[in-house]
């Protein structure tokens, strides 16, 4: 928990946000289309289970992502940070521009240690979201 709270800025719970969303919609758009097309064979509801099997897969994935804010790093997930294009450098205009806006912060732009907090972050939050829906559901 003290590492979390060393790495956590303000300016990363844009990131944290939008990661979080599309996972969780992504997680509930699967579990619903597994829903529809299981329960006309088996005869009953399988929300309950698809929202455990999400749960279980984010917790996997969260786990995963805390092993890495510890320092293990997997040989294939190192693959998935290769970001070969670079960003084009400015040409014209002065900073003067834009003192008065707010920096918009992407994901891309964090550091890596940043980014496994948010991906971190994003899986918990996703992991909970799930668990608690399919303790409830009927």
């Amino acid at each position: 928990m003290k590492k979390i709270k060393e790495i956590y800025e303000p300016y990363m719970l844009r990131p944290m946000i939008y990661m979080t969303f599309t996972r969780f919609v992504l997680g509930l758009f699967i579990t619903l289309l597994a829903d529809f097309f299981i329960s006309q064979n088996v005869g009953h509801s399988v929300k309950k289970d698809g929202f455990f099997i999400c749960a279980f897969i984010f917790a996997l994935l969260t786990v995963i992502a805390w092993l890495r804010m510890d320092g293990v790093r997997l040989p294939q997930l190192m693959m998935l940070r290769v970001n070969p294009s670079k960003k084009p450098s400015r040409m014209y205009g002065d900073m003067i521009d834009f003192v008065e806006e707010r920096p918009g912060i992407d994901f891309n732009d964090l550091d890596d240690r940043e980014k496994d907090l948010c991906i971190f972050a994003a899986n918990f939050f996703c992991f909970l979201v799930f668990l608690l829906t399919a303790l409830i559901i009927k």
